[in-house]
Parts: structure tokens; C-alpha cells; sequence
């Protein structure tokens, strides 16, 4: 048995990473039939959740009754759980799966998912103190363990012999989204070509990995503890970098050339990491001898979905099955014409993009 987790981060807010999670997701789940994947909501927004469930409304209505179940087998049931004095599990006691299939008729039926619940939010304060423990000295390392040990148990438990994962995190740097980092193999930085994005990936650097941009702030951050401190000090592994996708990519000649000077300048960055410490990066089979061959490997382009994007969030249909009609009825009754040549090149770019999975 074989679980691989994918981690879909960016702590800067904006950058397409639930729409990008959620059509990858059903897209990989649709050509791998024989797999469990599983999508796991780690943003109390719940997006990618409302969107699986049905879209618009239907998703959101759904969801809702997840939350207000008395089992309450969502993501907030597996942390109050483990809140309950579980932190070690080696066991569950039942399964916080759905089956999306059973709420949504778009998607395969190996697709799962550990629903979103708006109260993640409030259960951060209690988390941070049940990982200072001091009658349980490796509590925070249970607990930032947890995701993948879940992961591990649920496909125990399944008929599957295999599990692809997708979590969809938060931007914060919270408890729960370092529970998802540390479980996970590979890591997904979606972005966008904005010199904010540039930030956001020296803060990922420096919290993640413990890259600092300077002697002064890597002397500030050896008298203080942090992330990376207590990763070393537990003996834990971190995500590599696996793909950086630059989302609503353009084509459009004139807005393009602005695109590509900030891109090109995003890249650059990325490319000197890779130079500097290549063993954040996922390895690849032939490891780049230059820029080019770097791009090629760890970069790729989402195209913005536009019109299909509000139809498929709306009914919750993913992106590669929008083809089987030219149009749709929205929830208000409106019909939507969006003909397959308005979206070919952004399905083209997931397709790339799930390729690579």
C-alpha cells in the first residue's frame, strides 16, 4: 500500500490554488480509476468542499449538514478527536471520508473527500495548546504527524491499494497547515506573475525551510523557536517543492508582456533556490542543467477559466467534463452558452498540469 500527498500552499491569499486543487483532483481521480484519491479541506472557507459537494448553494447546503451532524466526520471532527486525547493515534474509530459521488454526479467514484468546516478557524488556539503539552514532550510532533497517519489508516481501511492526496491549505501559517505540510511528499505553489508572489515564496523559503535573505534575520531566527528548528529537533521530513504553476496565465499580447517580465523574474528566483539547495525540489529524472530545463520541469501555466470557471464552481462540474455540453443552467435559472474554444487552453493546462502528477 502507497499513500502520496500533495500539498497545495501559498501563504499569499488570491493565487488560484483551490480551483487549481480541485480540477486536478477530479481530473488525476478520473484517469486513475483503481486509485483512493482523496482531497482533504484544510481552509475554514471550505471552497474546495462547496465545490465537490455540488457546487454554488447545493455544495454549500451539503456541507452544512456535514458540520451539523452529530458525528460531525469532517476535519473538525478528526481535530476534536485528536483534542480528545488521540494525538498518538494508531487507530480510527470510524472513517471521516465522504464519497463525493453519492452528493455530486460530476465526478468518479474513487474521488473522497474529508470535508472543510468554518470552525477549523476556532479550534487554533486549543491546537496550539495541545501541542505544548508538558506532560507529552512529542505532542507537537504527534500532531503535526496526524494527516498523514489518517491518510495511512484510512486507506488501510479502504478497498484500495493505493491513495493520492490533495489538501487544500490555508494561506495562514496556522497549527492545521503545518499538520498538512509535514504529512505531505510533495508541494504545490501556485502563483501568480505579481512581485507579491515573489514575497511569498521568500516567506515560504524561510518558514518552511529555513532560507533566510539575510545574516541578520537567520541570526534573529537561532535565539527564538521556530518551524524549522522543531523539525530538526524531531527528526522530521518536509514536502519538496514539486511545481510551481503560474495561474491566469495570458496569452493576450499586450497585458502577456508585462506578465512575462514579472514571470521571468519569479523564475529566475526559484531557479537560483534550486542552484543554491536542490534538495528542496522534488528530484526528477534528469536534473535541469540550466534555467530552461528547470522551467520545464518545476514550472507550469493555468490559464484563467473565466466564464467556465463560474460555471463549473457554480454546479459543480470540474473543468474537463464542461465539454460534454456548450450549455448550462445556472441556479438562477439562467441558461450560460460557453462554447469548448473559449476555455481549450485552460483544460489543456490542467491536463499538463495532472500529467505531471
Amino acid at each position: 500500500m502507497s499513500t502520496n500527498i500533495y500539498a497545495f500552499y501559498n501563504n499569499k491569499g488570491g493565487v488560484g490554488k483551490t480551483t487549481l486543487a480541485q480540477n486536478a483532483a477530479c481530473l488525476y481521480a478520473e484517469k486513475n480509476p483503481n486509485e483512493l484519491v482523496l482531497v482533504i479541506d484544510l481552509c475554514p472557507q471550505a471552497n474546495i468542499s462547496q465545490f465537490l459537494l455540488g457546487g454554488g448553494h447545493k455544495g454549500y447546503v451539503a456541507n452544512q449538514k456535514l458540520q451539523a451532524s452529530a458525528t460531525r466526520r469532517n476535519i473538525v471532527g478528526f481535530m476534536d478527536w485528536l483534542l480528545a486525547g488521540n494525538s498518538g493515534f494508531t487507530s480510527l474509530q470510524g472513517s471521516y471520508l465522504t464519497q463525493v459521488a453519492s452528493l455530486n454526479p460530476n465526478v468518479t467514484e474513487n474521488l473522497y473527500l474529508i470535508a472543510g468546516d468554518s470552525f477549523l478557524e476556532s479550534l487554533t488556539l486549543a491546537l496550539n495548546f495541545a501541542t505544548m503539552n508538558p506532560a507529552n514532550i512529542y505532542a507537537w510532533s504527534e500532531y503535526v504527524t496526524a494527516i498523514r497517519r489518517l491518510c495511512d489508516l484510512e486507506l488501510q481501511n479502504s478497498d484500495y491499494d493505493e491513495m493520492t492526496v490533495f489538501i487544500d491549505c490555508n494561506p495562514s501559517f496556522s497549527i492545521y497547515t503545518q499538520m498538512a505540510l509535514v504529512s505531505s511528499d510533495s508541494l504545490i505553489v501556485p502563483m501568480m506573475a505579481d512581485f507579491s508572489s515573489l514575497e511569498g515564496i521568500k516567506g515560504i523559503l524561510m518558514l518552511l525551510y529555513g532560507k533566510y535573505p539575510s545574516a541578520a534575520v537567520r541570526n534573529y531566527a537561532s535565539k527564538v523557536v521556530t518551524f524549522t528548528r522543531q523539525i530538526q529537533q524531531f527528526g522530521l521530513s518536509l514536502p519538496k517543492i514539486f511545481e510551481l504553476p503560474f495561474n491566469n496565465f495570458t496569452t493576450n499580447l499586450g497585458v502577456a508582456t508585462a506578465f512575462g517580465s514579472v514571470r521571468e523574474e519569479l523564475i529566475d528566483f526559484a531557479y537560483q533556490q534550486y542552484v543554491s539547495d536542490p534538495s528542496i525540489f522534488t528530484p526528477a529524472h534528469q536534473p535541469p542543467q540550466n534555467k530552461k530545463d528547470f522551467e520545464s520541469i518545476y514550472i507550469s501555466n493555468v490559464k484563467d477559466f473565466h466564464t467556465a470557471g463560474k460555471v463549473s464552481a457554480s454546479l459543480g462540474i470540474p473543468l474537463h467534463r464542461l465539454p460534454n455540453q456548450n450549455s448550462y443552467t445556472m441556479p438562477n435559472g439562467e441558461a450560460v452558452k460557453i462554447p469548448w474554444k473559449n476555455y481549450e487552453e485552460s483544460l489543456d493546462h490542467v491536463v499538463e498540469f495532472v500529467d505531471k502528477l
